[in-house]
């Protein structure tokens, strides 16, 4: 790690207990997927019973199925207005994506298996059904992006163990022809989209991504590295991080990667040693404070790591 890298990191360690729950849950499993981090593997041994629901797959993934019932908005932080059609057109999409995602930390954090209960809360063939639906509806993928790309990974590549269910050049496609990048929504939309996809092929940084698909997901590294190059003061740091952290997973080394780190080094907040977005006309403002920030640093730090936990 670099010498901000490590600041940041032992500042969030030390301010650990006043982060929200799910942001404790964030910074910890990342870390401790991506380099076996020591204090986020203890931290995640800590909150296993609470997570866990004392080691019951079935009790934890019916909360979080209760909870995402009685969620009335179904919209999103980024391209809010944009996305709303597409969450009418597909109403359960967020009480599926909310149930993958805690079955997929059951399994890849404590080896948990909750398969059965998803499909009782969600019949395979319904399931089934959705994926192909947004498989087939390539302007819903564009524009819910991460909503869309998750719930696909994590259904086909963690649920269903299935790495043929769809191919990722649909993605980039998809990336390459329903955007108008001179959009900054649109913008930030296509390098979600991308770098979700291959954050997807890694079970979420559980594993090395297959070597099948290599050539396409580089391929989307490049062309992000050449958009990003190309409109680099009007992209923010997260998208620029997650950018880097996937170079990362497909063995590439960015030539944008100097000129990024430099960004953070002038972009530490003054209310802590963390980075929030000072120096790029797209900032994430409602994200300034020290929690709504953990996205942002715990991908810097990982950019400045490698991902030496990654199963093979």
């Amino acid at each position: 790690m670099n010498d901000l890298s490590n600041s940041i990191y032992a500042y969030y360690v030390t301010h650990f207990s006043e982060l929200s729950e799910s942001k404790q849950l964030h910074f910890a499993s990342r870390l401790a997927l991506w380099s076996n981090d020591a204090f986020g593997l203890d931290e995640l041994a800590y909150i296993r019973s609470a997570v866990s629901f004392q080691n019951d797959p079935d009790a934890a993934l019916r909360a979080v199925y209760d909870e995402a019932q009685q969620t009335i908005h179904h919209g999103s932080k980024n391209a809010a207005a944009l996305r709303a059609p597409y969450f009418e057109k597909y109403p359960q999409l967020r009480a599926v994506a909310m149930v993958l995602f805690r079955l997929t930390f059951l399994k890849t954090i404590y080896q948990l298996d909750g398969k059965n209960t998803l499909f009782e809360l969600f019949p395979k063939p319904q399931l089934d059904e959705l994926m192909q639906q947004l498989l087939a509806d390539h302007k819903a993928v564009s524009v819910l992006s991460t909503h869309a790309i998750n719930v696909l990974y994590l259904y086909s590549r963690v649920v269903l163990e299935d790495e043929d269910y769809f191919d990722p050049a649909l993605f980039l496609a998809i990336g390459a022809q329903q955007y108008t990048l001179n959009d900054p929504i649109h913008l930030q939309l296509y390098i979600y989209l991308y770098t979700h996809c291959i954050i997807g092929e890694s079970n979420f940084y559980s594993r090395q991504l297959p070597a099948s698909y290599l050539p396409i997901y580089r391929q989307m590294m490049d062309e992000l590295e050449s958009c990003i190059e190309a409109r680099f003061g009007e992209i923010n740091l997260d998208n620029k991080f997650e950018f880097l952290v996937c170079c990362k997973l497909v063995g590439k080394v960015s030539a944008l990667e100097v000129r990024i780190f430099a960004e953070a080094e002038q972009s530490v907040s003054d209310d802590g040693t963390y980075v929030v977005d000072r120096h790029n006309s797209n900032p994430q403002t409602a994200n300034s404070t020290l929690d709504l920030s953990e996205h942002r640093n715990v991908l810097y730090i990982m950019a400045t790591r490698e991902p030496s936990g990654l199963a093979s």
